[in-house]
């Protein structure tokens, strides 16, 4: 399966992962993290049961405020 993560393309052996296998594949660990997939966000709750498969692009931003 190809892939697209933040504009920079990604091959895996398998044929669909969820978005959670997706993170811990590419060892993204920041506690705040929005997911959208083609375009619409991915609900937290739904990381394990929302799959990618071949083709599709996903878009990870990690939230963080300063003061």
């Amino acid at each position: 399966m190809k892939i697209i993560v933040n504009k920079t393309r990604h091959e895996f052996k398998e044929e669909k992962l969820s978005i959670t296998k997706i993170l811990e594949k590419l060892n993204y660990t920041f506690p705040i993290i929005v997911v959208k997939h083609n375009d619409i966000v991915v609900q937290r709750p739904d990381f394990d049961s929302y799959f990618v498969t071949d083709g599709d692009d996903i878009t990870i931003m990690h939230i963080f405020a300063g003061g």
